[in-house]
């Protein structure tokens, strides 16, 4: 008995690692990716919004396709620093792996204490969407403060200093490699959508750095300092590609589709190769290093090797540009013909660019809010129907987020904020919603409605998504 018991346990790490390794070397697009069904989403501030009231209009009116959540690291793991020997975790967590064996199988590098809270929230959002055919984007940020640089000083951001943007110090990389592995093991039946960062060419964002400059220095280290951050982040990247496709629990005799993507998060700066810095009086410096740099770089590291994609923010006016170095949504063509040109100078088969990962785009983050007034609905409406006329023109852009769809219907503030599509006076089941341009827009982009009828928001306003259009 003992024996078969070890012939078992051995012939599925030979399975395991046979079946889901092999996905790691496979660059090219197949059946297997799970794209959603209509590229209109949402990016939503009410995550435990679960009521099957909301979820029959998300999916019923709205069509949505699928949701991107912020996933943040710093909210799942314990004050507890990891360890390569097992611990005793606090109350209300638990431990990870759970014993040697597990961490063997997993290849898990050290022992961590997780939130329990955090795990069974995530779950139940999860088994909402699964329920209700959502599909599931995760921004993956947000250094626990244990494994931040100590020296990382933040930024200034809506009168907070925000600090999620700071990378783990080198040592602790292995610690993101085990968050990541704990949740492609954990989730990885739910998820199939993987957002690394957030606007990694931003030092606000992506924060690399303790360092206070002058500017003198900051010019002689100009070089020195974009190679250390985008070696950092496609440090992260890779570990991130490697253990969602090596520990997806969809590879361990799921019988759901297998391969994901994982993107590299980009601001709309496309149109410069130019740095671009500023340093503030106390010493605080952004830097902007050019989306096309740090594209540059991946290509020349990473290439076709492995699977990656990216998530774009074309925040802005559909039609018109912010400044001369952004993108706005109806120019991502632009990065998209880049990368166009990037897998055919790479590519070693005759298969068209199209059939690769890294021809797709997802905007995951985008709004007209910046430049209008706060309740101006009809313009926001406006946005809609543009951005998913031309979402529906780009094969390779695979869906779109706007943030945010519905302001935090807990907070008290009646006033809605100007990034928010839907107010929260409609509340958790979205009623009276129909009332506001925004939600009349979002249902004309309904898959059953979209170029099939006349009578709807898009079609009578802005002559968009017409029958026989």
């Amino acid at each position: 008995m003992k024996y078969r018991k070890n012939f078992f346990f051995i012939s599925f790490i030979l399975i395991f690692y046979s079946s889901c390794s092999n996905r790691i070397k496979a660059s090219v697009l197949s059946c297997e990716y799970n794209f959603p069904k209509n590229k209109q989403g949402i990016a939503d501030r009410n995550y435990n919004a679960l009521s099957d009231k909301r979820y029959d209009i998300l999916k019923n009116d709205l069509d949505i396709g699928i949701q991107k959540y912020n996933y943040y690291w710093r909210d799942g793991e314990g004050k507890i620093l990891s360890s390569r020997f097992p611990l005793t975790c606090q109350k209300g967590y638990f431990l990870f792996p759970k014993n040697e064996k597990q961490k063997k199988i997993l290849k898990i590098n050290r022992y961590h204490c997780y939130k329990i809270r955090f795990v069974n929230q995530w779950e139940k959002r999860f088994k909402k969407n699964l329920e209700y055919d959502i599909k599931i984007a995760l921004v993956l940020w947000t250094t626990p403060k244990n494994y931040q640089d100590k020296g990382c000083i933040g930024f200034k951001f809506a009168n907070k200093n925000i600090k999620g943007g700071c990378y783990p110090t080198p040592e602790h990389y292995i610690d993101y490699e085990d968050w990541i592995r704990f949740t492609a093991y954990r989730f990885g039946k739910y998820v199939d959508h993987y957002i690394v960062w957030n606007e990694v060419d931003s030092s606000n964002w992506a924060d690399t750095s303790s360092l206070l400059y002058s500017k003198n220095k900051m010019k002689d280290q100009l070089k020195f300092q974009m190679q250390r951050a985008f070696n950092i982040y496609t440090t992260l990247l890779k570990k991130t590609i490697i253990s969602v496709n090596l520990l997806d629990k969809k590879c361990m005799n799921y019988t759901g589709q297998c391969k994901n993507l994982v993107y590299v998060s980009l601001t709309n700066d496309w149109y410069s190769r130019k740095v671009f810095y500023k340093i503030s009086k106390n010493g605080e410096i952004h830097i902007r290093w050019r989306n096309m740099n740090l594209l540059d770089y991946i290509w020349d590291h990473l290439g076709l090797k492995y699977d990656w994609a990216i998530a774009i923010h074309p925040y802005g006016n559909v039609y018109k540009k912010i400044n001369t170095n952004s993108l706005n949504f109806s120019t991502l063509k632009d990065l998209s013909n880049y990368q166009k040109n990037q897998i055919n100078v790479h590519k070693t088969s005759n298969l068209e660019w199209l059939a690769y990962p890294q021809s797709k785009i997802f905007a995951s983050e985008q709004n007209i809010g910046h430049h209008i007034k706060k309740e101006d609905w009809e313009e926001k409406a406006k946005y809609i129907c543009e951005s998913y006329k031309v979402a529906l023109e780009m094969p390779q852009l695979i869906a779109i987020t706007h943030n945010h769809f519905q302001d935090n219907i807990k907070k008290k503030n009646k006033k809605p904020s100007k990034y928010t599509m839907i107010p929260r006076e409609v509340g958790e089941d979205l009623r009276e919603a129909s009332k506001y341009a925004t939600f009349s827009a979002y249902k004309s982009t309904s898959r059953f409605i979209w170029g099939k009828k006349n009578e709807h928001y898009c079609c009578r306003k802005l002559k968009l998504g017409c029958k026989n259009e």
